[in-house]
Parts: C-alpha cells; structure tokens; sequence
C-alpha cells in the first residue's frame, strides 16, 4: 500500500467505526445489527470498533488485489491493538473512575491508526501471507465470538455500559 492508500483507507476506517457506534440510534435498528454493530457504551464496543473495519480492510485488500494472501494482515493488526484498547481504558480508569470521551475518541484513532500500521508492516511476510486460510478461521471466530459476546455480553466490566 502507497502512503496515499494508508492514509485514505486510515481514515476511511476511522469514520466507518465511528460511524458504528451510533447506529444502535436508528428507527430500523434489529437484533442481527447487534452482534455487528456496538449495542452500548462499553470497551468492548470500542474492540468492536476496531474489529469490523480491519476486516472490510482485508475483503478490499483481498478483492481489489485479487490475492487472497492479502486477507491476514489487516485482521492480525485489528487484533492486535484490542488488548492495547483494554489495557489503556483500565489504566485511565483507575485513575479517574469514569469515562472520559475526548480521551475514548484519542485511544480510538490511535488503535485505528496502529491497526493500519501493523497490517501494512506484516502485510508482505511469509508468515502473514503463507496462512491466509488461518486467518480466515480467526477472523469468523472473531465474528462469531465479538457479536456473541457484545450483544449478549457477560457481566464482566469490559463489556459493561460505561456510557
């Protein structure tokens, strides 16, 4: 990907997944949109954020490049920023013991923009490149398990509404 493509599909990204967050306002909104689309205030919602528009990432990639190989690296960085998103929510919490949403809008678009940037970087490896139908399987159980676990959510503080 040039620069110009990183920048354009960043930001791209960040307005689809921000755009995410507020579709459980609308009239037609169902419960199949509920296990796509954040449901509450929560960090996962936000893990969820990241998720889905990495994925799109990888179909486009896949699509437009007609390579399948190119379908691992975008999935691999969405999931691995996720841990970061807990991790920074936690910390800022602990110190503050409610949201704050400027700071929630700031760790958002920098996962996003990390996400992009760790794709870009193992998009080319062996590695990423050799296991495509890998990452596939991690990317529907992804699906299955985000949806699963956001919309019917445990009573766990990460998936509490915060909002």
């Amino acid at each position: 990907m040039t620069r110009k493509e990183i920048f354009i599909a960043t930001f791209l990204l960040i307005v689809f997944g921000t755009g995410m967050h507020f579709v459980h306002h609308v009239p037609f909104f169902n419960h199949f949109l509920g296990y796509i689309f954040p449901v509450k205030e929560s960090v996962a919602a936000h893990m969820k954020m990241v998720f889905y528009p990495m994925l799109l990432l990888s179909l486009y990639l896949t699509v437009s490049r007609r390579d399948m190989r190119e379908f691992g690296a975008p999935v691999l960085g969405g999931l691995a920023v996720m841990p970061l998103i807990v991790a920074t929510f936690f910390c800022y919490w602990v110190f503050v013991r409610h949201e704050l949403m400027a700071l929630d809008i700031v760790i958002y678009i920098a996962s996003m923009v990390g996400a992009v940037l760790l794709a870009k970087c193992w998009r080319m490896t062996d590695f990423v490149q050799r296991l495509w139908p890998l990452w596939i399987v991690i990317a529907v159980l992804g699906i299955i398990a985000i949806g699963i676990l956001t919309y019917h959510a445990p009573d766990w503080i990460i998936f509490a509404d915060l909002g």
